[in-house]
């Protein structure tokens, strides 16, 4: 493969049209179709569907997309690097996250960290939770931020943990619960309920969930992807949210209640063990300094 050809994946990939990526990449429509199955031939797995009425992209296009981008990307940082060689070189650094409201809390860190390397070019990828392991085993990323204790597997990444938090009930201001001070298990009973699936992988944390959902009906329950998505159902209407606190976006129209008996869940970065990294080290340790209480206190 190439990144001619990976560009044209891209290009259709965002346009779910042929005709529009032709257009896009100033080639003919036939020449796009021609790189694209030369790279699922290469790949040995079809990257769209293809009908008279639409394109759609595959599971198995959607899950290298994340590659494809992180490959035209670093080709293009190679010819930027070169452009110049009087230029200081870039410092990259790659971070994933499961959900924007995640990344969000990196803000102060970052800003932190580019004020010390002015070169800094973080690369921040936002995909499925599924999928962000695998960017660090394969090297696309550096670092990756998501709740820990979840899965045994992870145990052979360095795990440094940023917080502890409760889980909690997220309700909009026109919910009666939304003028309590906290609420009961046996309250949440009566109340449709949204899930992000993420916090399953904590045992206690998934032990919470199905308590909960326990005599409810199909409609009642909902398990969203992200917390984003968590968000949007609960504002639009279609129950509480219940999780981690600190995933609770800033919004004054939401309220976060208290949930008796609720566990907490621990979050923090997961890297490969003894970062030789510079710019990472640096990273995680402003984080610690920022978000963990006891690096707080330290610092």
């Amino acid at each position: 493969m190439n990144t001619f050809q990976l560009s044209c994946f891209l290009a259709v990939a965002n346009t779910l049209s042929f005709a529009k990526a032709a257009e896009k990449m100033n080639i003919s429509q036939p020449a796009i179709t021609h790189q694209i199955k030369a790279l699922e031939n290469e790949l040995n797995v079809p990257l769209f569907r293809r009908t008279t009425r639409l394109v759609e992209i595959t599971p198995e296009g959607q899950s290298f997309l994340s590659d494809a981008q992180s490959m035209v990307a670093i080709a293009a940082q190679a010819k930027l690097r070169f452009h110049n060689p009087e230029e200081r070189p870039v410092e990259k650094l790659a971070i994933g996250c499961g959900s924007y409201t995640q990344l969000a809390m990196l803000t102060d860190s970052l800003k932190a960290l580019g004020a010390q390397y002015p070169n800094l070019h973080p690369h921040l990828v936002v995909v499925p939770h599924e999928q962000l392991y695998a960017l660090l085993e394969n090297g696309t990323v550096d670092v990756i931020f998501d709740i820990g204790g979840g899965d045994p597997a992870h145990g052979r990444l360095t795990f440094t943990e940023l917080l502890k938090s409760p889980i909690v009930c997220v309700c909009d201001g026109s919910n009666p619960l939304a003028q309590q001070e906290q609420v009961s298990m046996a309250e949440l009973r009566e109340q449709s309920l949204i899930f992000c699936n993420q916090i399953n992988l904590i045992p206690d944390a998934a032990k919470l969930q199905w308590e909960l959902a326990a005599g409810k009906g199909p409609a009642e329950v909902h398990f969203c992807t992200s917390v984003d998505g968590a968000m949007v159902l609960m504002q639009a209407g279609f129950g509480v949210a219940v999780i981690p606190e600190f995933l609770v976006p800033r919004d004054a129209s939401l309220t976060a209640l208290p949930l008796s008996g609720a566990p907490e869940v621990s979050f923090g970065m997961f890297y490969k063990p003894y970062p030789g990294d510079e710019v990472l080290r640096k990273l995680i340790q402003l984080a610690r300094q920022q978000l963990s209480p006891s690096g707080q206190a330290k610092a």
